[in-house]
């Protein structure tokens, strides 16, 4: 696992929850011999837990902690950083070992939506909320719990509680177009296509990613659609929730 050192660039995947995330995880591992940080077991530790896989949490404010303590992307045993968090991600990069970023962006209703069911029902995560189970999707749009606009306060390091504007955009959008190599996840062949070209990734078998893709399906979230559809009351009230994003 790892790689030879020398001040290579690594791989920065900045993870939009339920933009094709684990997906995009397995597609580096099984296909193309990525090796990332995921902490399975506790505790944490800069120990192989799996192949490819380093026992380090780096999606999570503590975890990003402890791997900038331990230097993780200076160990040379990761190729790949994948984090929630892009300034907090991409503060462990160094000037030894550099980051190379890349996104797959989703709508942002339909993430919204997908994130939503997704954790009233995921116990095994941090973010899980069993109080959700009694709310519809409508009803959580119109409440307070709502979070919004999570691209723009990622890349803004903005606050939940502070009022978006057009600087905030602005700042955004030269930071996507700056520093982000972006996909798209309803174009996933496409996507995985200009990825390889983009980093010089080699597939350790013909149609690998293709065939993870459209065959197992990781962590797949079904769920009923948005109520009143398209350009509904929910609809129109969740894109004016997400208007900069």
């Amino acid at each position: 696992p790892g790689g030879s050192g020398g001040g290579r660039d690594l791989i920065f995947f900045w993870h939009i929850p339920k933009a094709s995330g684990s997906s995009m995880k397995n597609v580096m591992n099984f296909c193309f011999d990525i090796s990332r940080a995921e902490k399975l077991r506790e505790p944490a530790s800069m120990d192989f837990v799996r192949d490819n896989i380093l026992n380090m949490d780096t999606c999570s404010p503590d975890g990003l902690s402890f791997s900038f303590a331990n230097q993780i992307v200076n160990s040379d045993k990761v190729d790949a950083i994948v984090s929630n968090y892009f300034l907090s991600g991409a503060a462990l990069f160094t000037d030894v070992h550099h980051g190379k970023t890349f996104s797959i962006l989703r709508h942002p209703i339909d993430l919204a939506l997908s994130l939503f069911h997704y954790r009233r029902k995921a116990s095994w995560e941090r973010s899980f909320r069993k109080d959700w189970m009694k709310l519809s999707f409508a009803d959580y749009a119109a409440s307070d719990q709502y979070m919004d606009n999570w691209m723009v306060r990622q890349l803004t390091g903005t606050m939940p509680w502070v009022d978006l504007n057009e600087d905030h955009l602005d700042r955004a959008k030269r930071m996507m177009e700056r520093k982000i190599f972006v996909g798209i996840m309803s174009e996933m062949d496409e996507t995985i296509r200009q990825l390889k070209w983009h980093y010089g990734w080699v597939e350790r078998e013909a149609y690998c990613a293709y065939n993870l893709l459209h065959e197992k399906h990781t962590n797949e979230n079904k769920h009923s659609e948005i109520q009143g559809g398209r350009g509904g009351k929910t609809w129109n009230l969740v894109a004016e929730k997400e208007k900069w994003d």
